[in-house]
């Protein structure tokens, strides 16, 4: 269950007021992000040149550390600030209409864990699935460039030389962008496109689509549009913002912890390595464990479903200027999401 806008917006204003703050942040991310650089590259080697010899220049061993300052910086503000600001200007609660509110379940968040697991032959098996789609030579080659361009930056990033390289990358690379997009994605988009289509199967996957084409990767395009799914669908579920924070970081950790293992000490470290691809079968038997596990994350999480996708009053709030009161059964209720 959700909540009103207690600011007069309707659901094209608050779309448009959380793209405005999306733009906003951006740009000041962008700028901001590259303070972590100075010192470290000079202006001229960011000038003259195509943009894969300004990135190779930047992504060297010895900028590790302050490209991990910058993807956080950029994901802050892209990610985290315009949902928060966008939930204040239009909600009154941000914390509560966002899904902060709630407690975590340890049962639950075991089960979302597992289900996060249980995705991952579903994720590779969507990945060699992609890849048997008769695409052109010239357009599998920009797709593949991508990748490649892509391991890079995670190459650099993901640095791990020892233990304490290990536990800084699963902060800054697993649980922080894991806090940060879903924040944006379930607790801010989803959570207004299934108020506004009144169809919040249809708002996951509109965000899922979303979720998954921001992240660039055209190979993995249907893996992240599934884990965009399951992830919506546990939001749609409980509005409890934390277990989607725990199964989205789970599945970085996850990455990060298989990459390391793989990588011996002082190596470089080579995300192409990590073989994320399973037989299709592999998928159907995924598809069967999380639909299993879903019945009984529904069974557990019973309490907390409450009418998903629908509106109410925040208790005690009253405004009569509001225009979705107008039309509104749900005047007085006192119900929380």
């Amino acid at each position: 269950m959700a909540h009103f806008a207690t600011k007069r917006y309707n659901y094209w204003g608050q779309l448009g007021i959380l793209a405005v703050f999306c733009g906003v942040g951006l740009i000041f991310g962008g700028f901001i992000s590259l303070i972590p650089l100075i010192g470290k590259i000079h202006l001229k080697d960011l000038s003259g040149g195509s943009s894969a010899a300004i990135m190779d220049k930047i992504l060297v061993p010895e900028n590790a550390t302050a490209l991990r300052w910058m993807q956080f910086i950029s994901t802050l503000f892209l990610f985290f600030l315009p949902p928060f600001f966008y939930a204040l200007l239009c909600h009154r609660k941000p914390w509560l209409h966002l899904g902060f509110t709630h407690k975590v379940d340890v049962k639950q968040a075991g089960v979302v864990i597992l289900v996060m697991f249980a995705s991952l032959p579903i994720v590779g098996a969507l990945q060699e699935l992609t890849e048997l789609i008769p695409w052109s030579k010239a357009t599998l080659q920009q797709f593949k460039e991508a990748e490649d361009a892509y391991n890079k930056q995670v190459a650099v990033i993901a640095r791990m030389d020892n233990f304490l390289d290990y536990l800084v990358s699963v902060v800054m690379i697993a649980f922080l962008p894991a806090v940060f997009e879903e924040t944006m994605f379930r607790g801010g988009l989803q959570n207004l496109l299934s108020r506004w289509f009144k169809k919040p199967i249809l708002a996951i996957i509109v965000t899922s689509i979303i979720f998954s084409a921001i992240h660039g990767s055209y190979l993995g395009f249907l893996s992240r549009f599934a884990l965009g799914f399951v992830l919506g669908w546990v939001y749609y579920r409980t509005g409890n913002i934390w277990l989607n924070i725990i199964g989205h970081f789970f599945n970085n950790a996850f990455a990060i912890t298989m990459l390391f293992i793989s990588t011996k000490p002082g190596a470089k470290t080579d995300p192409s390595k990590i073989d994320d691809h399973f037989p299709l079968w592999f998928g159907v038997v995924g598809i069967a464990l999380v639909y299993w596990l879903f019945k009984y994350f529904e069974k557990i999480s019973k309490n907390d479903i409450d009418r998903p996708g629908e509106e109410v009053l925040i208790p005690g709030y009253i405004d009569t200027n509001n225009p979705f009161l107008a039309n509104s059964e749900n005047i007085g209720d006192t119900h929380q999401s």
